[in-house]
């Protein structure tokens, strides 16, 4: 479980976050929607420890991760797992190797056992058979399903993924989309994902925290979103209909 207590972040003279709260559970997907600029990354990053905010919590099983050490705050960073939003593999390294290579960084396996594990991984993600070739003779989906196993090589407990559908067709979305809700059920993690997409909120969002200019401006979970009583969350789901409609009216 994670938890945020009265976030509130600047830069400048700009308020990027006001007096933000959200409880984000353990075997759940946690989804936080907004458009672009509403501050959503930036929770993110608080959240990780990238960005210090400015005041508030941020609280890790009970533990507030400012308030610990160097070795308690790296205890914690051994047990985030991460799906960027372009994947983030790298070119030079084999598919093994970059779901190897958190292993490298944070646990003691023999090199025989970490290759056991970026394998049992990748099979997990249905990839058997990719291990010996190279990010760029991948599709996008399949990368996204590499960054996937590399994520939770290490069995994480907290599983951060940033748009992660962002490039694909919405076949291969819907794919990534269960495969993350599977592996959350499957690990118990603490899953939070960043996302803008509505396919993927409708799909799997167990609770849902919409931020607008930096404020938490709605929460609930899929179920509840259409039926909500709240404007500016009906002008962001329904914004590509909008569009769809004034393209028709011309």
């Amino acid at each position: 479980m994670i938890e945020i207590k009265n976030i509130s972040k600047s830069f400048g003279e700009k308020q990027v976050l006001k007096d933000i709260s959200i409880l984000f559970e353990r075997g759940k997907t946690n989804l936080i929607i907004g458009a672009s600029g509403s501050g959503k990354t930036t929770i993110a990053k608080c959240i990780v420890g990238l960005q210090q905010p400015d005041q508030g919590e941020v609280i890790y099983d009970g533990a507030v991760f400012s308030s610990l050490g160097f070795e308690g705050k790296t205890e914690v960073r051994k047990q985030l797992g991460f799906l960027f939003q372009g994947s983030a593999l790298f070119d030079s390294m084999t598919v093994e190797e970059n779901v190897v290579f958190p292993l490298l960084m944070f646990s003691k396996m023999s090199k025989s056992e970490m290759r056991d594990r970026a394998n049992d991984c990748l099979k997990r993600v249905n990839l058997d058979n990719v291990g010996k070739l190279f990010p760029s003779e991948l599709s996008g989906g399949m990368k996204k399903r590499v960054g996937i196993a590399r994520a939770i090589s290490n069995n994480p407990k907290y599983l951060f993924c940033d748009e992660p559908n962002s490039g694909l067709d919405p076949q291969t979305a819907m794919v990534i989309d269960h495969l993350i809700k599977d592996i959350t059920e499957e690990y118990n993690t603490t899953t939070i994902v960043i996302t803008h997409d509505m396919n993927s909120v409708m799909e799997i969002g167990d609770m849902v925290s919409f931020i607008f200019k930096g404020q938490l401006w709605w929460q609930g979970s899929s179920s509840t979103i259409l039926g909500a009583d709240n404007i500016e969350l009906e002008d962001f789901i329904f914004a590509s209909k909008f569009i769809r409609a004034a393209v028709k009216g011309k």
